[in-house]
């Protein structure tokens, strides 16, 4: 397994006051109390939001308790894994997100209060984001993989041959699927979160739902239309809205761009005046999030902490959405799969690898960033 460095909390330092001017004191007290919530909570929200990866609000800590741990790492073989980048890319962290289909007893992905563990043919990941944060922890770049993609299982040399990548984590769990995305990746893992979709619905509940804004009217999965608006979604119908395909032009292209637009709502929300000074509803957002969120068994308390605190400057302007590229979709057998563009896709990972995705968008990425808002 990998050792991981854990950031010391060296941002949360108290603030020397003079004793003669005690209403400024509590003004610095206030404005201090209110900006470490705020920049931990945008530290959360980043990457519990975008995908699931747990952090919350420093004086919440012991809400990490709630968040299961399982397998992950444990028996991939050292040898066969990609090796941490040297120079520019070292401490960049690459966070691989998974969002469950929730096939196992209708419910849940792992955990306590979700479910049962994974069991073969038991869940798919029809959600597969890469969360890439940079070494400088600046930007975060969140990478959509279509559920469709038709890739290797595994390594090139196992027994699974060539599948829908979603199929990884029904044949393997969590390790084949870390295996399928490093391989097809050349990207090391640091780690591993689930989540499944019922747990947006969840926090969408405990913020009083998330409001939505359509240009034209919007079919959900459940064949309900929206008229054309602004309208204030329960987590119930927050999920009919991210889970619907059929009816996309773009199918699950456009699916993902649905997800991203409902993150990007919900970060909002969840960030806004009315959560973040409002102590009840925030600690309700942080019980739902972390009551329906696993990570891998190295993802310590420690670490989220640290790189909470590392991300403090990071802003929801630094956040890019992007896909992978492809070259279109097509059969196999009975199967619609999505062709990922190799040429494009390995120049992107390097990039990945070297830390500049930024470079790589700016020259040939353009298409990939998901800025558009699909109804």
């Amino acid at each position: 397994m990998s050792n991981y460095r854990t950031s010391t909390d060296d941002g949360l330092r108290s603030i020397n006051l003079r004793p003669e001017d005690p209403r400024e004191a509590r003004r610095q007290r206030r404005r201090k109390s209110r900006t470490k919530t705020t920049l931990l909570i945008l530290a959360a929200c980043i990457l519990l939001l975008l995908g699931g990866v747990a952090l919350v609000a420093y004086h919440y800590t012991s809400k990490l308790d709630n968040i299961d741990r399982f397998q992950a790492f444990r028996n991939l073989p050292e040898e066969n894994r990609p090796k941490k980048p040297t120079g520019a890319g070292a401490n960049a962290l690459n966070i691989l997100l998974a969002g469950s289909d929730a096939r196992t007893n209708g419910v849940g992905t792992t955990g306590k209060g979700k479910g049962d563990a994974w069991r073969r043919g038991g869940q798919r990941t029809d959600t597969i984001m890469l969360l890439h944060i940079t070494s400088d922890r600046r930007a975060a770049y969140l990478i959509s993989f279509p559920r469709d993609s038709w890739v290797d299982i595994g390594t090139p040399d196992d027994e699974y041959g060539i599948n829908k990548i979603n199929a990884a984590y029904s044949f393997g769990g969590p390790p084949l699927y870390i295996q399928t995305i490093e391989s097809l990746t050349g990207l090391r893992i640091d780690h591993i979160a689930v989540i499944d979709w019922t747990g947006f619905m969840a926090l969408t509940d405990a913020l009083g739902g998330v409001e939505m804004t359509f240009d034209e009217s919007t079919r959900f999965a459940s064949g309900k239309v929206y008229e054309a608006g602004t309208h204030n979604l329960s987590g119930e119908e927050a999920l009919d809205y991210v889970r619907e395909r059929k009816s996309l032009p773009g199918g699950d292209f456009d699916r993902m761009a649905r997800q991203q637009n409902f993150l990007r709502s919900l970060m909002r929300q969840t960030l806004s005046n009315g959560t973040l000074t409002n102590p009840v509803k925030l600690s309700r957002a942080l019980e739902a999030i972390t009551q329906n969120l696993s990570v891998d068994e190295n993802f310590t308390t420690g670490e989220m902490r640290g790189l909470a605190v590392d991300m403090r400057g990071l802003r929801s302007s630094n956040v890019t959405f992007m896909t992978v590229p492809t070259k279109g979709t097509g059969m196999e057998g009975t199967q619609s799969v999505v062709y990922l563009d190799e040429a494009k896709c390995k120049s992107l990972f390097q990039a990945i690898r070297a830390d500049k995705i930024d470079r790589w968008l700016a020259k040939n990425g353009k298409d990939n960033v998901l800025g558009r808002d699909v109804n």
